[in-house]
This record gives structure tokens, sequence and C-alpha cells, in this order.
């Protein structure tokens, strides 16, 4: 029997471009540079990706932020949200596109996206209630918990297919079967992955350690993800594969401090934003 592949081959097989916004991307990174850019100018690279544009206004007019006043152009949407968050949601929507031809036979791609989107709302309200800064980072860690095991999927789909196998015969955590298995989780996949693409670290640690926190050493904006990944799970809003609730840490639940009518106050919110975001990333 031949040995697992490793997680840097993996990695590396995944195409580095960003999809059809990358070019976007990289003008608005360009336009940064120049002493003469303003918001106009950002404005104008998104406006030259009608798709891009619709997708952006939708959201930037969903619960999701919640303005009082309807945005009618990019230039508006640039100016509230600013552009760090339109990179951000630039950024999340290519790594869905990244991923589309991922086949549907061991994880249906729609309930993954739906489990991921509706992690990210969690996270980016839990870090809001805990008024952490720059709590729309977590809207992208929460999105790309799972990406590891996209990549997997995509790159090892015979290895993938007897992961499956091992969780449904023994009846394990997913998680479990694929360290069982390949000797190693999802979890190092995405560390690895997002490392490549030269995320922060500190959102390198959120993803890499959404299921065991406490060893991270941004404990508290892993607690953040692994408690967002635990509501939604309890909840059953789409799925990554995972048929079971994974355990919850009781360390990471204590360092957020949460208490019920919080919880409930949260889940009201993802239930108010779980289709406008829905809407602005996977319609077509």
């Amino acid at each position: 029997m031949t040995n697992p592949p490793t997680i840097k081959a993996m990695v590396q097989a995944v195409p580095r471009s960003l999809g059809s916004y990358g070019p976007v991307l990289q003008e608005i990174e360009e336009a940064l540079q120049s002493p003469q850019c303003n918001l106009s100018t950002i404005g104008d690279a998104i406006q030259k990706d009608p798709d891009l544009t619709a997708r952006l206004l939708r959201l930037a007019n969903s619960p999701f932020f919640g303005f009082a006043n309807r945005l009618s152009t990019v230039a508006e949407a640039v100016s509230l949200l600013g552009i760090q968050q339109i990179q951000d949601m630039i950024v999340a929507s290519s790594v869905l596109e990244q991923f589309k031809g991922v086949p549907d036979n061991l994880v249906n791609k729609d309930s993954f996206w739906r489990h991921s989107l509706a992690v990210g709302i969690t996270a980016r309200l839990l870090a809001m209630e805990r008024r952490l800064p720059k709590p729309d980072k977590f809207f992208v860690a929460g999105l790309l918990h799972d990406v590891g095991r996209l990549v997997l999927l995509a790159q090892a789909t015979e290895w993938a297919q007897k992961v499956f196998e091992c969780y449904q015969s023994e009846k394990i955590l997913l998680r479990d079967a694929e360290k069982k298995i390949l000797g190693y989780d999802h979890q190092q996949i995405a560390a690895e992955l997002l490392q490549s693409w030269s995320y922060p670290p500190v959102l390198v640690q959120a993803v890499a350690f959404h299921h065991t926190p406490n060893q991270s050493v941004s404990k508290l904006d892993a607690a953040v993800v692994h408690i967002a990944d635990h509501l939604v799970n309890a909840l059953g809003i789409g799925s990554s594969g995972e048929q079971f609730v994974p355990p919850l840490d009781d360390k990471a639940w204590a360092l957020l401090g949460l208490d019920t009518e919080t919880l409930a106050k949260i889940v009201e919110a993802v239930d108010a934003q779980i289709l406008a975001v829905e809407e602005a990333f996977l319609k077509k």
C-alpha cells in the first residue's frame, strides 16, 4: 500500500491564481502603491468586473452589515467598508471559485460552503460581542476553517475516499478518521495552504487550531472560530462532511465568557444574515 500524499505536495498542487478575481486584486494592490490612489480608484478597479460588483453591492446592502441607507455604488461601499474589508471579501469570493471543481460524491459543495459561511458569520458576531479588534477578519477565518478538507478532496480523492470509509465504518469524528488514515488532519492542510498564500499568522493560527484552540499561540482567535464551528454544527447549518458535533473545548468556552442570553442573540443574528450572505457569495 502506498503512503498518503504529503501536505506540502497537495498544497503545491493547488493553483496559485485567484481565478477571475485575481486581476482585480492585483490592480487594487498596485493602486495602493500610488500616492494618487483614492477610493474612486479602487471603485473603478472593482467595477471592471460586473459579477464582482453585483456580489459586493448585494453583501453591502444585506443584514450582514446593517447599514441604514441603501448603497447604490461601489464607491459608497468602499468608503463605508474600507479597503481591507473589500480585499477580504474579494479573496473570500475567489477561494469559493478556486474549489468549484471539487467532486461532490463525498461532500456536497453547496452544503460545505453554507456551513463555512455560517461559521464565518458566527465568528464575526462573536468577535464583535467580545469587542475584538478587526472583527471582520474572523469572517474570513470562519469561511476558510475547513478549506483543508477541500484540498484533500481535490488533490487526493482516493485517500479522501479511504478517510470517509473509515469515518463511516468506525463511527468516529471525521477529523479522527483523517488522522488515522493520513497521519494528519484538515487543520494542518489548511495551515500550510494559508501560509503559502501569505495570510497573516494570526488568521493562520485561528484556522490551524479551530479544533484545538488551547494549542494555538493565538488562543482567543482560535477559540472564536472553535465556538463558531461548534454552534453552527449544533444548529445543523450545512456540513463539511462531518455528521457529528465535534466536542466543545471547555477552556475556549470559558475564555469567551459567553452567557445563554448572548448566545441566543448571536443565533438570531446568524439566522437573519445567512440567506443574504449565501446570495452574495454563492449566487451565480
